[in-house]
């Protein structure tokens, strides 16, 4: 069985005011999306945020809804619950974002943030095990402790990144999905963080879903990748075969921009 498996799912655009999200003249932001990630496989979701990659995240975890198709987590169906019902499941999938500013509160401390977390997680009371717990997340994800009293908008680009991944580590997740997650990043940091989720994946036995619009990340990180164009996967395969045997136009214009910028 699949840790996750997504089935002709279909997400329709809802933004304009007015708009039903089921409504058969939507703009289809993902069209009928098929993949499976086996537990502790890496599998790469190639394309543009636009393209439909990030409201696949979004859905995939429960923040927009899916108008069609199915979502399941370790057998679960996701599609249809409640945000209460959903909450086990979302500690089990952790989200790390392009746009950190988005996803950190900016008015908190990385101290006050990450003990948050903890509590939120549970486990042990005790003070010093819970300090205990965030130092060892912040030196998993190689965050430096001089962090701690500094705020998300005091922090280098690479830290934020690290402060979110920090943060995930606290939830003990099975599955990691990472959009665009080292995007405007120098190349030395970029892969030096690549470096980290492969040790973090191999350390931990963790699932990954790698979203971006680098096939050399893709690349990387993923034994498969899915081409996603138009809210539409559009080829597959293993990354040798896409980057020696590209089918589509969309495949083979990535491949040229990958060449470009590295």
């Amino acid at each position: 069985m699949s840790l996750l498996e997504v089935a002709n799912l279909t997400v329709l655009d809802s933004r304009r005011p007015g708009r039903d999200a089921y409504a058969e003249d939507a703009t289809r932001l993902v069209d009928s999306v098929s993949f499976a990630l086996e537990e502790r496989q890496t599998v790469a979701i190639v394309g543009e945020p636009a393209g439909g990659t990030l409201p696949l995240a979004l859905a995939i975890v429960g923040l927009i809804p899916a108008a069609g198709g199915d979502i399941r987590f370790d057998g679960q169906s996701l599609v249809g619950l409640s945000d209460r019902r959903l909450r086990p499941f979302r500690r089990q999938m952790q989200v790390l974002f392009s746009d950190p500013f988005g996803a950190l509160p900016s008015h908190q401390t990385i101290a006050r943030m990450l003990l948050a977390t903890r509590v939120f997680v549970g486990g042990s009371r005790a003070r010093a095990e819970r300090v205990r717990d965030i130092e060892r997340a912040m030196e998993k994800a190689r965050l430096p402790m001089a962090t701690r009293t500094r705020r998300p908008g005091d922090l280098e680009p690479s830290e934020r990144q690290r402060a979110q991944l920090a943060r995930a580590l606290l939830f003990h997740p099975r599955l990691l999905i990472c959009h665009d997650f080292t995007r405007g990043l120098d190349a030395s940091i970029q892969a030096s963080l690549l470096n980290r989720l492969c040790d973090l994946r191999d350390e931990y036995r963790l699932t990954l879903l790698v979203m971006t619009d680098d096939l050399a990340v893709a690349s990387h990180l993923a034994s498969e990748i899915h081409v996603l164009s138009r809210g539409k996967i559009v080829e597959s395969g293993t990354p040798e075969t896409i980057a020696s045997q590209p089918n589509h136009e969309y495949t083979r214009r990535l491949i040229a921009a990958t060449v470009t910028r590295h």
